[in-house]
């Protein structure tokens, strides 16, 4: 049986319950295509988390104050919860941690909108915050959630965009949605690589499409639309 629909991102995409999605776009005003993910969750109750830097959180409510909801009073009730990111990788756990235990108690589910940038300023190591997110899986699993990771194609590195695909069981790329992702690892497997064999894997996964970002894109977006046109066939 299929896990029950969640919400239409941006109005069309469908969205599962337990979700976790890598959000790949290009260029700084697509982050914000977001808030209404966001604001149908306050108007909803969801417990509703925006992870990203200063600069982002600021524009991200002016974005949210033109939209119909009290986003000020989401703020202050503690159903809408901003953090600018943290300096290692206890304090983010139990920040997490946190934010589920308080959804269970008071919030029919959790709406998680992360924008991968934050890492810098704070000074978080990399390699923690993709451990973080191949963690993020299980919680997100066992609460009723759907968690987006945003990655800009124009800021990050690319060896940082291979991993981020490889740690997010789905991905949404060039306006498709990638359900269980081909080149997904999933945590049993990924935290216990060393770093060189994570390297060593992510090498392989790119040598693939030839050590060329765009035809990885474009073939993730392939199949996307293969598993689209499957899913609207008689047969399924």
């Amino acid at each position: 049986m299929a896990t029950p629909l969640f919400t239409y991102f941006q109005g069309r995409i469908p969205l599962r319950r337990h979700e976790h999605v890598a959000v790949l776009y290009r260029g700084r005003a697509e982050a914000f295509s977001a808030a209404s993910f966001l604001a149908e969750g306050l108007k909803g109750n969801d417990l509703c988390v925006y992870l990203a830097p200063d600069d982002y959180q600021a524009q991200m409510l002016d974005r949210l104050r033109s939209l119909p909801v009290d986003v000020d009073r989401n703020t202050s009730d503690g159903s809408f919860r901003l953090h600018h990111g943290f300096d290692n990788f206890q304090s983010l756990q139990e920040w997490t941690q946190t934010i589920f235990a308080d959804a269970e108690r008071a919030a029919p589910s959790v709406r998680w909108l992360e924008e991968g940038l934050w890492t810098t300023p704070v000074g978080f190591p990399l390699a923690y915050f993709f451990e973080f997110h191949a963690l993020l899986n299980y919680q997100v699993k066992h609460y009723p959630s759907v968690a987006l990771c945003q990655y800009d194609l124009e800021q990050i590195a690319i060896n940082d965009l291979l991993t981020a695909i490889a740690v997010h069981r789905h991905l949404l790329v060039e306006g498709a949605l990638v359900r269980d992702n081909p080149f997904y690892i999933p945590a049993e497997k990924f935290l216990p690589l060393s770093p060189l064999e994570r390297e060593r894997d992510l090498l392989r996964l790119f040598r693939d499409v030839q050590f060329d970002v765009r035809k990885l894109l474009a073939a993730l977006a392939g199949y996307a639309r293969v598993q689209q046109a499957l899913s609207k066939s008689p047969e399924f």
